[in-house]
Formats: structure tokens, C-alpha cells, sequence
């Protein structure tokens, strides 16, 4: 009657008393425990409650859950069942629908490891090896290696040259590369320049024996890896013969003139490319070194031509126009640049000159002549203090939904969280700012540091307008152990949380391009007998904070010196034109790349210092 009594006021006074369901993925993450226990019947069990009970569950109907269920009869040596499923199990993340580059997606490479485990202990040998074949990449991923590790070591047993590829890719024996024919060398250069492995990349195309053939695929690694290696002089003798037809090897040529500062030849290279495919950039190219001459009225010309106007382009334009002080161009540029490119970091700098503009303030254009890091720490200041705060909101529902994410994220299986978001059955709104804050706060309390460093990105453009949502922008993750480091090695906390921002994207497991873990620190500094050690936070943060340590002194404390050095190495630093206070101008970085980066560096140390300091 009590009950009955309280459901009777809920009802008069409109109160409302609704929960979100999470007990499929409950019953589902209890099939995956057992499973990992090896308690592969009761797995079967809670995957066959699963299945009965929440047909419209969204890991059901996404084919995710397909996988492990598969993953399990496998392990019950329920083999045809298993391959079943694994036919199934076409589950594509949100990550991969979205990415334009070549890569696997993991779950169909796991799938197809998998199925080729099966053909092997059927006895399918042939099959088997089919699938393993391909397993054996030529790009480099670091979240393949260990299935693609695997495969190699089956299919060295069927032909040697596995083994070679294996030892070179893995142990770095680079004596076996004379074992290999052309097409494995050719496979391997292509693995090597992906991975930014550019003297790797050199040297196996060094030991083909046609290298001087009609593949210009090839030829351009060599070249583009000898740019990186600043092999200027070199790039420019393979190239002398380059043809008007041979735009690519035409613009090589050209960037080599210009990282070697020889910029009238750069220009008269630059200018004979015909391609229409490369003409932009090469034109862009050629503005930016007029820019950089402080030839505005060439750069100009030269700049406005170009056909497709990309974020670089009318970044660059904005740059011409603050140098030509030309208030209508400039005015008129800024408005379309902020609608189409919110998050670019120089909307900052481009913000304060166009609001001096509109106020008459005299010489509204002097803001521009600074280097980067000054500016970059200027701009973030003033910018920050012209943002007001979002109201955050914590209604009933709001809660609800909170509960919700967090009971499946208490799961401790990130992938189960996200499986939530994807879904439709949470009445999540990811177009509204605070659905947005609460999916945010999921990860964040579930430990995800990684994945909601990836998920901001989706966001960054919302939260931007608001000074009390920076920080989930710039989080401030794995505390305790910076705070320890920064007590410890006497170095600013902005200075940690940039390295793991740019370096690993809090990723602890981070294994990328040589380097490893929170703070990407260099494998060739550390023991590889103890190499797994630095997946853990504590010691990765402990390590890279005593290097970064090092640096710093080793500047007297110049932040991006400091920063460059240890992202990048001592090589690129000594390659770069610094002011006499250690700042520098943008736009004589050479290097497209190294240049947007190297502005991301420093505008990520100005939100952290700004927001925390």
C-alpha cells in the first residue's frame, strides 16, 4: 500500500520517474568477463540471455557483440558456429567511416586473424595462410603489430622471405634486406616512410636494383625522404633532369632550393609546374616565400590566383593583407575565415586586429609584427577574457543520463561507452552544448582519458565559445603524477601537459613513429628489456618530465626551444631561425607541415598556461 501510495503523489505532483535501461550492456560485459576468465560455458550462457532478451540492443545490431560472440565459440572449438559469426561481424567504429586514409579497420583485421587461426587448426592450411597473407601491411600502424607479429611468424613456415620482413620490420636487422626481391623491398620502403623512418626508407630503396626505373611512386619516397633528411643538395643533383611535364618532381626539386634558402631558384621552379593537380600549391608556395621577403605586393598577386582556397591559403591571405594594412580585404576575409575555420589558431590574432579595426584604435595592425610565442600568449589571454561562461544546467534528466553513461562506464570498457553514445537509446542531443558536456563527463569519471581526448575533437568547436569549457578542451589529466614530476624536475606543468597533448594525445599506450607511451619518449633513450614499463603513467611521466628537464636547462628556459627540441630533436631545432629571445617567426619554417605544427605547440602551452595559471 506504501508503494502504491508513493507512486499516487508521483503521479499527482507530475514528478517524473524515469531510468534508462543498461541491462544488455550488463549482461553483455558479463559474457566478456567470463570469457576472458576462460569460463567459456557460462560466456555462451550470458551471450545466449544477451541475444534472447535485447534483440534491439544497439552492440547487437551494430554486429559489435557479433565479434566476441564469435571470439567465444572459437574458444570452445565450436569452429563452424564461430566462422559464422565472424561473418557477421562487420562492425565499422565511427573512427574509420570518417577516415580518408588507407588504413585497416582493427576490428576486420582482428576478424580476419582470427579466421585464419580457425582454417589452421581445421587443418585448411591454404585458407588459413590466405588470411594471414593479409595481415602484412605496407603502412605502418602500430595498433596492427601485434596480429600482424603473429602472422608472420605462421607464415615464415610456408616461405622464408616472412621471416626477413619479420626481422627487419621488428628486430632491425637490416642485413636481410639482400634476401628480398624488389616488389618485399619495394613494400618495406613504402612501411618505412610511413612510420617517418626516412633513413630506413633510404637505404632499402638504396639496395633496388631497378631504383632507376618507371616507378615514380618509389622515386618520390626517396626524394620527399631525403627532403626530410635535409639532403638538399642531393635532392636537387637526382632531380636536374626533371621535365615541365614532371610536375612532382618538379616541386621536390623547387622545396629543395628552398629549405636551402635559395629562393630565386625556388620561385623559377616553383613557377615552371604546369600540373593543375600541384599548380596551387606551388603557388602558395611561392607567396609564402614573397611573405617571407616581405614582398607583400608579389605575395599577394601571387596568392589571390590560386584556385582552391584551402585554410592555409587564406590564412596566408590574412597575413598579406595585416602587412599591406589593407583594412577592406582584411575585414572582409576575417568574416568568412572565422565561419568556415572556428578552430584555427590564429582566429585569435586575426580576432584582436579586426576588433581594433572596428574600435579606430591607431595602428591596429602593429599585433601581427610579433613572433609566435609572444603573440600566441598575447592573443590567448585577451581571448580567453572576452569569453563569458556556458550555463551548465543539471536537470532531472540530465542526471538520469548521467547515471546512465556512468553505470556502463563503471563497466571499465571504453568501447562499451562509446557502443552508448552511437546509439539512439539514450535521447542524446550531440548537437546541444550540454548533452555534449555530459558525454565529456562520462569519460572523463570512467578513466577514458584517451578516448575523450579523441572525442573532444568532435566538440572543440562548441566548446571554444565558452571560458568554463576550456579545460575540457586543454584537460588537466593524470594529476597527481604531473604534479609529482613538475615538484620534482622544477619545470612549468603547461610544459608536461603540451608534450602529452601533442605527443600522445593521453594515450598511455601510445606506440607511435619510435616512440613511446604518455610523453612519446624516443625507444632509442630507453632499455627494451624494460620497454613495457613505460606503458604505465607514473614512469612515463617520471622519465619524459627528467628529459624535458635537460632541455630546459640546457635553453635557460626558452619554452619553445625547449618544446621543439624534445618533439622534434636537436637537428630540426639547429634547422630552425630563432630571434635572440629564443621566439620565432612562423613563415620561415620551410616545411608546411613542421610549420602548422610547430604553431599548435605553441598556442596548446598558451590555453594551458592561460587557463590553469
Amino acid at each position: 500500500m506504501r508503494y502504491l501510495h508513493l507512486v499516487m503523489i508521483a503521479l499527482i505532483l507530475g514528478i517524473q520517474s524515469f531510468s534508462y535501461n543498461v541491462d544488455d550492456y550488463i549482461f553483455f560485459n558479463k559474457a566478456l568477463e567470463a570469457n576472458k576468465k576462460g569460463d567459456y560455458k557460462n560466456s555462451l550462457f550470458f551471450y545466449e540471455i544477451y541475444q534472447q532478451n535485447f534483440p534491439y540492443s544497439y552492440p547487437l545490431t551494430s554486429n559489435y557483440a557479433k565479434y566476441y560472440i564469435a571470439k567465444n565459440y572459437m574458444d570452445m572449438k565450436e569452429y563452424d558456429k564461430a566462422l559464422l559469426y565472424f561473418s557477421r561481424a562487420v562492425y565499422v567504429p565511427e573512427e574509420y567511416v570518417k577516415q580518408e586514409l588507407k588504413k585497416t579497420n582493427y576490428f576486420q583485421y582482428r576478424r580476419d586473424y582470427n579466421v585464419g587461426e580457425i582454417y589452421l587448426k581445421r587443418g585448411e592450411k591454404s585458407k588459413a595462410l590466405e588470411y594471414y597473407e593479409r595481415l602484412v601491411t605496407d603502412y605502418y600502424d602500430p595498433q596492427l603489430e601485434p596480429y600482424e607479429k603473429k602472422a608472420l611468424k605462421i607464415l615464415e613456415k610456408k616461405d622464408r622471405k616472412y621471416k626477413y620482413i619479420y626481422d627487419i620490420k621488428y628486430n632491425n636487422n637490416l642485413k636481410e634486406l639482400k634476401n628480398l626481391d624488389n616488389d618485399e623491398l619495394e613494400i618495406l620502403a613504402k612501411y618505412f616512410y610511413e612510420k617517418k623512418d626516412y633513413d630506413k626508407t633510404v637505404l632499402i630503396i638504396d639496395k633496388l636494383k631497378e631504383r632507376k626505373d618507371k616507378k615514380l611512386t618509389l622515386k618520390i619516397i626517396y626524394l620527399e625522404s631525403l627532403l626530410k633528411m635535409n639532403e638538399n643538395k642531393k635532392v636537387v643533383e637526382l632531380t636536374k633532369n626533371a621535365e615541365v611535364g614532371e610536375g612532382k618532381l618538379l616541386f621536390i626539386r623547387a622545396t629543395a632550393y628552398e629549405q636551402s634558402k635559395d629562393y630565386s631558384r625556388a620561385i623559377f621552379n616553383y613557377e615552371k609546374i604546369k600540373d593543375i593537380r600541384l599548380k596551387d600549391r606551388a603557388n602558395f608556395r611561392i607567396g609564402r616565400i614573397y611573405y617571407k621577403l616581405d614582398e607583400y605586393r608579389k605575395a599577394r598577386e601571387v596568392v589571390e590566383k590560386i584556385n582552391r582556397k584551402s585554410e592555409n591559403v587564406e590564412a596566408l591571405l590574412l597575413d598579406i593583407y595585416i602587412k599591406l594594412e589593407n583594412k577592406k580585404k582584411f575585414v572582409e576575409k576575417y568574416e568568412k575565415f572565422k565561419e568556415i575555420y572556428p578552430n584555427n589558431p590564429k582566429l585569435g590574432l586575426y580576432y584582436m586586429v579586426y576588433i581594433k579595426l572596428l574600435e579606430g584604435v591607431e595602428n591596429p595592425w602593429k599585433l601581427a609584427d610579433y613572433n609566435v610565442f609572444f603573440a600566441s600568449n598575447y592573443v590567448v589571454r585577451n581571448y580567453m577574457t572576452s569569453l563569458g561562461d556556458f550555463d551548465i544546467k543539471n536537470t532531472y534528466k540530465e542526471e538520469v543520463l548521467r547515471d546512465a553513461l556512468t553505470q556502463i562506464g563503471a563497466l571499465k570498457n571504453s568501447e562499451l561507452l562509446e557502443l552508448a553514445v552511437q546509439s539512439n537509446n539514450f535521447d542524446l542531443d550531440k548537437e546541444t552544448t550540454q548533452d555534449k558536456i555530459t558525454i565529456m563527463n562520462s569519460f572523463i569519471k570512467s578513466g577514458f582519458y584517451k578516448e575523450a581526448f579523441r572525442k573532444i575533437n568532435d566538440f572543440k568547436e562548441e566548446f571554444y565559445k565558452y571560458k568554463n569549457l576550456l579545460h575540457y578542451v586543454y584537460p588537466k589529466y593524470y594529476r597527481e603524477e604531473v604534479q609529482n614530476a613538475r615538484k620534482k624536475y622544477l619545470i612549468p606543468q603547461s610544459l608536461i601537459y603540451t608534450i602529452m597533448y601533442v605527443e600522445s594525445g593521453f594515450d598511455n599506450e601510445n606506440n607511435k613513429f619510435e616512440k613511446i607511451g604518455l610523453m612519446g619518449i624516443p625507444k632509442n633513450a630507453i632499455d627494451r628489456n624494460d620497454e613495457e614499463s613505460y606503458y604505465n603513467p607514473k614512469k612515463n611521466i617520471e622519465e619524459g618530465s627528467k628529459i624535458l628537464k635537460e632541455i630546459y636547462d640546457k635553453h635557460n628556459g626558452m619554452i619553445l626551444k625547449t618544446l621543439i627540441e624534445y618533439m622534434y630533436g636537436e637537428k630540426i631545432l639547429k634547422s630552425l631561425n630563432f630571434e635572440l629571445d629564443g621566439d620565432l617567426k612562423l613563415e620561415t619554417i620551410v616545411d608546411e607541415k613542421l610549420q602548422k605544427d610547430v604553431e599548435e605547440i605553441v598556442y596548446t602551452y598558451a590555453f594551458y598556461s592561460g587557463i590553469y595559471n
